[in-house]
């Protein structure tokens, strides 16, 4: 049986867009609806013609079929927390740990622009079908016409550079800038439309209190930012991990807060704001994860595991990590302390907002130092679940409310007839436990099906 499965979804592989009929898997929606036993679902032209169970669906004289029996079919996963100009490591991040003299900034950047399709590839291979670019080097922008009817990258949409209250400083180039630093409302409003002209598909606010600049100085030009955005249909998205920011943010207009917010448990007129607001909560829970391991100068035995499923070029820096001497012992133990105590705030926060019907969306901050653009997104899938909400409840964040949160509710996030055709095929229930995504054996995007190990990234 397998092996006539195999070959049968190989000689489909053949064919780009060639009409399928997927028949007697377990469809999940993704809506929250129930699963579809023995299901038929009919793809043509890249989307989806029909679905539902067997007894009501017939498969069209003539269409390729494919036995799924015993599979499981969910939407692809959106992960709407993303950043192409960082690379997974920290010579995308010399603010994290500086290693510049060795491994060049510069050549990082421009790397990551010449060779875009080496994350396309890794987040294929995840199962990741559609991303959320939420702040980088102008180029990003491009990524949105040129992946929408790639089937080898996922879509992608792109905010193009961060309105900031904070200058990094080390994370510019000398042609390029992906921070812009707004003084006042009139120059945040003027910032917005340029980003309009330009192609952004929504506003990133980079919201960071620092000591003696905090909401009180930046709240007028963060409202004139959302109001801005709004007259000029963009949606609005913040990092802010602060309640008073948050909050901020929320007022302000903000369509997604793109991190938990950890530094305090969060209030009743916090989550009314995001109940009335439709606000969407990326919690972000594990990309702190990755700093913890590069200070201690020891990727975990997770993140090892996953570089065969990325560029060999991503491959190469992360076991770069161990080359360097690890933070002071007594340092890092404060630090891991510390994230502990955060992460605690980050779950209580999210369990709040989740129980309040707040819609949670999936997130993982790729391109953050160990967070690996593709296969991150099952640790944070699992830490989801970990915190409480249900698989069900998981896959709903990861699919459908990530396809509103990155504005594409319309047409991705959903099986369901007219949507485009990105799918995930699956040996384990996604409904029972979020690690069935590890169980990933096939990626059909914009109606072309690949098998998985067909979808590795390779050197150049």
């Amino acid at each position: 049986m397998l092996r006539h499965l195999a070959t049968a979804l190989f000689a489909t592989v053949l064919v780009a867009q060639e009409p399928i009929a997927l028949v007697s898997a377990t469809v999940h929606p993704g809506d929250g609806s129930p699963a579809i036993t023995d299901a038929v679902v009919l793809i043509r032209a890249g989307r989806i013609e029909r679905v539902g169970p067997s007894s009501e669906v017939p498969v069209p004289t003539g269409m390729r079929t494919i036995a799924l029996k015993g599979k499981h079919l969910t939407p692809g996963l959106i992960d709407t927390h993303v950043h192409y100009s960082q690379t997974g490591w920290v010579d995308g991040r010399p603010d994290a740990i500086d290693r510049r003299k060795e491994f060049s900034y510069e050549q990082a950047m421009a790397d990551n622009q010449a060779h875009p399709e080496r994350f396309h590839l890794a987040f294929l291979h995840s199962g990741v079908t559609a991303v959320f670019d939420v702040g980088g080097y102008p180029w990003t922008r491009t990524l949105g016409k040129t992946t929408e009817h790639d089937e080898n990258a996922p879509h992608v949409a792109a905010t193009g550079a961060l309105l900031a209250t904070y200058d990094p400083k080390v994370l510019q180039l000398p042609d390029q800038k992906q921070f812009v630093f707004p003084t006042t409302s009139d120059d945040a409003r003027a910032l917005v439309r340029s980003h309009k002209a330009a192609g952004s598909a929504a506003i990133k606010v980079w919201y960071l209190e620092t000591p003696g600049h905090g909401v009180a100085e930046w709240t007028e030009m963060v409202h004139a930012i959302g109001d801005e955005a709004r007259q000029q249909g963009l949606p609005l998205v913040v990092h802010a991990t602060t309640l008073a920011t948050a909050r901020d943010a929320v007022d302000a207009g903000a369509n997604l807060l793109v991190h938990s917010v950890e530094d305090q448990l969060v209030d009743d007129a916090f989550v009314a704001a995001m109940q009335q607001h439709g606000t969407h909560y990326c919690p972000t829970l594990t990309v702190y994860h990755g700093y913890l391991q590069v200070y201690a100068g020891k990727p975990s035995a997770e993140v090892m595991a996953q570089l065969d499923a990325v560029h060999p070029s991503v491959k190469d820096r992360v076991l770069h990590t161990m080359d360097r001497k690890p933070q002071n012992p007594r340092a890092l133990t404060g630090m891991q302390k510390n994230a502990e105590l955060r992460m605690q705030t980050m779950v209580a926060n999210l369990a709040k907002l989740h129980t309040a019907s707040v819609p949670v969306v999936l997130g993982t901050d790729a391109g953050n130092p160990l967070t690996l653009h593709g296969p991150s997104i099952f640790v944070e899938l699992e830490a989801m679940q970990a915190s409480g909400m249900t698989a069900k409840a998981v896959l709903v964040a990861a699919t459908r409310d990530a396809a509103r949160a990155m504005n594409r509710g319309e047409d991705l996030g959903i099986i369901a007839a007219g949507r485009i055709a990105d799918l995930l095929v699956l040996d384990e229930d996604p409904e029972l436990d979020s690690k069935a995504f590890r169980s990933l054996t096939h990626v059909i995007r914009g109606g072309r099906l690949h098998d998985r190990k067909d979808l590795l990234p390779r050197g150049d």
